[in-house]
């Protein structure tokens, strides 16, 4: 085995994805944080180092914290992590949170670990009053690029939709799935970005207008005399921004961030590209970052669940398609869904898994403020329901959680047996908010991903399943996360990670790249026109 690299011509053109990794160690008491713990990393092969123990300062030392993880992770054998940043991201006195950044060690890797117990059973790490200790990764590290299509001529910046100058949301349009739109392209600009776009659904007969693309929407309706809404469809279009080479900050490991992406025709004018998820809460197009645009020919499937094969167009009402959503715990990688999405106990009749998700499978996850349902709606609707409603379960755009567009590999799909009185396998079972001990939580379909996630997805009752809406009867029974497939295709992915960086030879008996003439490093990771074989 020899090392791994990134191939020098790619950054030519794009950036490359780095893993991006927070620790974070947080006591539930002021000033009641001490001990030591050590860091357990996995290289791109899978081999375990633990470092020395890192000794927990005071609080008025939390930032030169950093510099003795620093050392602490570049003193593990083999020069295994031979270039590395920490930045230090919150301090106060419950504890510290910092972002370690992988520079030299491209490719996915493994999580990597706290190590709390370094004396056995006894943890090392002290607070009498107890402790969090977690990490979860900002950025995932990849081997391959499935965004590799550049949008020649097209310049973007992505906004959050709301009223200029402040974080209130501008209701005309905002809705779950909708938070922000994509913005100062001209008309021209606009035809080509349609164009790369292009077909969403791998069905090329649907396709509108003379740009032969796809939409990506749905039609919603409610209430008794309906009110029409287009929402994130059954097929939004998926695509990575990467910021121009002149946007201050700008590297080559300024990582892409993912957007889902669909039209609505009836918004605003220069609104209609809306987005899903927002990845910095700016409102003033004169002060994004403006971006390439990269598109795959990969196909996102909205998560749904009944006899059909996609979400319904429901513009005459009567019925909204019931989704797949979760919830999850803040700093976990277990998702609980609202249906079994395994592909073992899917139906072959009736109501089925739109898609049913095994080992291996993608996942887009993203905090879209989706909503509630009528349980905690401000105006509850009985006739003609969407599903889990649209008003959004954030109240303004500083709720919204940022950098949500990671892109997550399942690693399990299970049902686990009912854990407590309190769980349930049956998604509409609801209890009294007057016997608050009864509360129960859909918690026996289980979906495993390959990190932590950051944020938490919160409970709530999207399949209306609440008797009456004054608040008597509760509800928040599952999750409100909806759920994205991603599909892969290799006519737009490229490895562009590999052993000598795809720019030599590996001699497997030594473990040492012969490099292509032009080319140097121990990865062959260096373009060197003087460089020979």
């Amino acid at each position: 085995m020899c090392p791994y690299g990134i191939d020098p011509l790619w950054t030519d053109d794009t950036t490359a994805r780095i893993t991006q990794t927070a620790v974070r160690i947080k006591a539930d008491v002021a000033n009641d944080l001490s001990g030591e713990y050590a860091i357990k990393f996995f290289d791109v092969f899978g081999e375990d180092y633990i470092t020395a123990p890192l000794e927990i300062p005071i609080p008025a030392d939390y930032p030169l914290h950093c510099a003795k993880v620093v050392e602490a992770l570049k003193g593990l054998p083999n020069r295994v992590i031979p270039d590395i940043s920490c930045t230090l991201t919150d301090n106060d006195t419950f504890g510290f949170e910092y972002t370690l950044v992988f520079f030299a060690n491209p490719g996915k890797l493994r999580e990597l670990e706290v190590v709390g117990h370094l004396d056995g059973d006894r943890s090392t790490i002290l607070a009498p009053g107890g402790y969090t200790a977690a990490v979860y990764t900002k950025v995932i590290g990849e081997f391959e690029d499935h965004f590799t299509e550049k949008c020649e001529g097209v310049t973007l910046k992505v906004v959050v939709d709301t009223a200029a100058g402040t974080d209130t949301w501008d209701a005309s349009r905002v809705r779950p799935g909708s938070l922000g739109y994509l913005t100062d392209m001209d008309a021209a600009e606009i035809r080509l970005l349609k164009r790369c776009l292009g077909d969403s659904d791998g069905v090329e007969d649907n396709n509108v207008d003379v740009a032969n693309w796809d939409e990506g929407a749905v039609w919603e309706a409610q209430d008794s005399t309906p009110t029409f809404f287009k929402m994130i469809g059954s097929f939004p279009h998926a695509i990575k921004v990467v910021p121009k080479e002149d946007m201050s900050g700008y590297n080559y490991y300024t990582h892409g961030q993912y957007y889902l992406v669909w039209y609505d025709n009836t918004a605003s004018a220069g609104k209609e590209f809306r987005v899903a998820n927002i990845n910095a809460n700016q409102n003033d197009a004169t002060l994004a970052q403006e971006s390439y645009a990269f598109t795959t020919q990969g196909i996102v499937r909205q998560l749904g669940f009944d006899a059909g094969s996609e979400l319904a167009d429901n513009k005459l009402g009567g019925s909204s398609t019931p989704r797949v959503v979760a919830r999850f715990d803040a700093y976990s990688n277990k998702l609980y869904t609202n249906y079994d999405t395994s592909c073992e106990n899917d139906a072959a009749n009736s109501n089925h898994n739109h898609r049913c998700i095994e080992k291996g499978d993608k996942l887009f996850i993203i905090d879209s403020c989706w909503g509630k349902g009528n349980a905690h709606a401000l105006t509850p609707i009985s006739t003609n329901r969407i599903f889990a409603g649209i008003e959004l379960s954030c109240n303004d755009s500083t709720e919204v959680n940022l950098n949500t567009g990671n892109l997550y590999t399942v690693t399990k799909v299970y049902k686990q047996p009912v854990l407590t009185e309190f769980s349930t396998d049956d998604f509409t079972d609801t209890r009294d908010i007057n016997a608050p001990e009864a509360k129960q939580y859909v918690d026996t379909f289980v979906i495993e991903v390959d990190a932590n996630i950051e944020w938490e997805g919160k409970e709530g009752d999207p399949e209306h399943t609440a008797a009456i809406y004054d608040g008597t009867d509760w509800s928040d029974n599952t999750g409100i996360v909806t759920l994205f497939h991603f599909t892969p295709n290799e006519a737009s992915t490229t490895e562009y990670v590999q052993q000598c960086s795809g720019r030599g030879n590996c001699e497997i008996e030594t473990g040492i790249c012969s490099c292509f003439s032009g080319y140097a490093g121990l990865a062959c990771e260096n373009q060197n026109a003087l460089a020979t074989r």
